[in-house]
Formats: structure tokens, sequence, C-alpha cells
């Protein structure tokens, strides 16, 4: 089965804290959702690996968007209580940090995808359809 078959609801999760950035800063870009998703991806595949991982350096948004993909990947897997996000968070089981990897990379290719089909905002524009 494939990852976003499988777990669309962490897939969902994760949109839907760039979904309500984007709402509030409607000039962001795909590009700060794309460096977000790959450092998140690179910091939680280095951690099942044992690797050190140089700290973020964002800022602005970017670094608002990082801290708020990264507290629902905390979330989901199951470190930390659901974040504030002005929607009732469901009890979940929590994923493995495995999964998680392999969630953020299928949305670093989806990022990739519509930002080459729709540009700058590609992305952006296609996942808020579906993230209410």
């Amino acid at each position: 089965m494939r990852i976003e078959e499988e777990h669309q609801d962490v897939l969902q999760n994760l949109e839907f804290a760039v979904a309500m950035l984007y709402r509030r800063n409607p000039d962001m870009t795909d590009y700060p959702v794309l460096r977000t998703y790959e450092t998140l991806a690179h910091t939680y595949a280095s951690e099942v690996t044992g690797r050190a991982t140089k700290p973020s350096e964002n800022s602005g948004l970017e670094a608002e968007l990082f801290r708020d993909v990264r507290a629902l990947c905390e979330w989901r897997l199951g470190r930390a209580v659901a974040p504030a996000t002005g929607w009732d968070a469901m009890e979940c089981a929590p994923i493995d940090v495995p999964t998680l990897v392999l969630c953020l990379k299928r949305l670093v290719k989806s990022v990739q995808k519509w930002n080459k089909r729709g540009g700058r905002q590609g992305y952006l524009s296609f996942m808020t359809q579906f993230v209410k």
C-alpha cells in the first residue's frame, strides 16, 4: 500500500499547518514549504540513524512554518499534545519515525510536482482546495 493511502491522515495533518499559515499569508510561495518538509525529513531520518543534524536557521515566515509543522510531527509521533490549531484534534495512534520520514518525503514530491505544474504557488493552490 502506498504511503498516501495508508497514512492519508498524517499527510493531511501536516498540510493543515501549511494551509493555515498560507491563508494568513497569501503571498507565501511553495519554496518555504519545500524547505520545511525537506529539513524535517532530514532531521527525523538523522534521528533514526543516530546522526547529528545542524539546527535549522529559519527566520520569519519559514521559521513559523517549521515550528507549526514540527509541532504536528511531534504530536503524530506521540511525543506531544495536539497543538492549538483551532480544530478539534482526534485521538490517534502514534506513528513511528520511519513512517513520518516517508510521509515527509511524499510531501516533498508533491510540492515539487505541483510547483512544476502551477508555478511558485502551485502546491499551495492545489493543496488548499482539499485542506479545510
